[in-house]
């Protein structure tokens, strides 16, 4: 199956390249990952478009490939899965507590479970249940460390008290209680047992309170690779079900998984210079012999970093070629060097892909510039069409919802 999503402009439209999705990496991905971990319960998490892959496609291929629960960051990804007809049940944890929000209004209305994490939260969410006459589905969240989302250990006990009140008013009902680890991506540094400790104590005291809940998790993907003692009722997998590494030291194809997305453009120029020649804006890099320069439609306003300038990146016509010069807004240039033959004008540029095939990873772009491989691929602009060149279930295309914070 290929297809291009219609919330994309054409290949033909664009010129500047196109985002290649493979949707049978990801099931493979996923089943990978899958028998990794024991638990009875495996997330698929989409947030971010899906880490850039495309929210609807990325969360069907999931479900097929036997993610049972999903989770996205807006309340606006999780409503959209829901218009899109799936049913599986999706979790998310970032929005607006507001008595005004038709956004929880809707996500409650679409029986999408929501993260609570302070008594204000709390309120907000009762307000609006009892307002619909059906409890809000929440998950606890425990703020073991990450200082992000999440109530702190001094106050888990008083949101326990309140959300048990508000399950007795049946306007609430507990069905987790979670954590995101701080040193997630570092998983043998102490901090993780230690949250993880912290976090069955508030288990403990949330039982002992009255709630019920069916589901503990606390495992994203590095962990549920590294870490089998931290899997509990459920496992959050992310970037491993792209097939990107989510710590330095997992190497994503020592556990079977591939990247799923690529890049690619067309080489539009070749030019001959000689030496001396100052290359872009402010003549950052200088020629030091006479040498062949490539133009790559592509720049920082499509996600280009300005800091992959000298890095041996590009694949063309099977050869590593090093980005020369300032990146600019649509274009970047390329040292072919001293000898091109072999290359033409509409040779495809791969920039990052599967590094089975040769090209660079997401991942050898985010050492490029000091990060890692999911900040390049959640960077990539919307400007450029996505492909979809296989996929594990047959589905219409359909036009995406934008994604906002309620």
């Amino acid at each position: 199956m290929r297809r291009i999503a219609q919330s994309e402009t054409t290949p033909e439209a664009a010129l500047s390249g196109q985002v290649s999705v493979d949707l049978s990496a990801i099931s493979d991905n996923i089943k990978a990952v899958k028998k990794r971990t024991a638990a009875p319960h495996f997330m698929a998490v989409v947030k971010g478009n899906g880490y850039g892959h495309g929210l609807v496609d990325v969360a069907r291929t999931a479900v097929a490939a036997g993610a049972d629960w999903l989770g996205t960051a807006q309340l606006s990804e999780a409503i959209t899965l829901r218009q899109a007809g799936i049913t599986v049940p999706v979790l998310s944890w970032l929005y607006l507590a507001s008595q005004a929000s038709a956004t929880i209004r809707e996500a409650l209305e679409y029986d999408v479970d929501v993260s609570l994490g302070s008594v204000g939260q709390l309120e907000v969410l009762a307000g609006i249940a009892g307002q619909l006459g059906r409890p809000a589905v929440v998950h606890l969240e425990l703020d073991s460390g990450l200082s992000r989302g999440g109530a702190r250990k001094e106050d888990w006990l008083g949101l326990v008290a309140q959300a048990r009140k508000a399950e007795q008013d049946g306007t609430v009902l507990v069905r987790g209680i979670w954590t995101h680890l701080a040193w997630a991506d570092v998983p043998a540094h102490p901090g993780n047992a230690a949250a993880v400790a912290e976090f069955e104590d508030a288990v403990r005291e949330a039982r002992a309170a009255g709630l019920d809940p069916q589901l503990r998790h606390v495992s994203s993907s590095a962990n549920i690779l590294d870490r089998p003692e931290f899997h509990f009722d459920m496992v959050r997998a992310g970037l491993a079900i792209y097939g990107l590494a989510p710590a330095d030291h997992l190497d994503p194809a020592d556990f079977g998984l591939r990247p799923a997305l690529s890049v690619t453009a067309p080489l539009v120029m070749i030019k001959k210079v000689p030496a001396g020649t100052g290359v872009s804006y402010e003549h950052q890099a200088i020629t030091h012999e006479p040498r062949y320069l490539g133009l790559i439609p592509l720049g920082y306003a499509d996600g280009i970093p300005k800091g992959i300038s000298g890095r041996s990146l590009v694949q063309i016509a099977g050869r590593k070629v090093s980005v020369i010069g300032k990146v600019c807004m649509d274009q970047f240039m390329v040292d072919l060097g001293p000898d091109a033959s072999g290359i033409g004008v509409g040779d495809t540029a791969v920039l990052f892909g599967d590094p089975a095939g040769g090209a660079a990873s997401a991942d050898d772009w985010g050492a490029a510039i000091g990060s890692h491989g999911d900040e390049i691929i959640n960077r990539i602009a919307p400007r450029l069409p996505r492909v979809y060149e296989s996929s594990a279930y047959e589905c219409p295309d359909y036009q995406e919802a934008p994604s906002d914070v309620a």
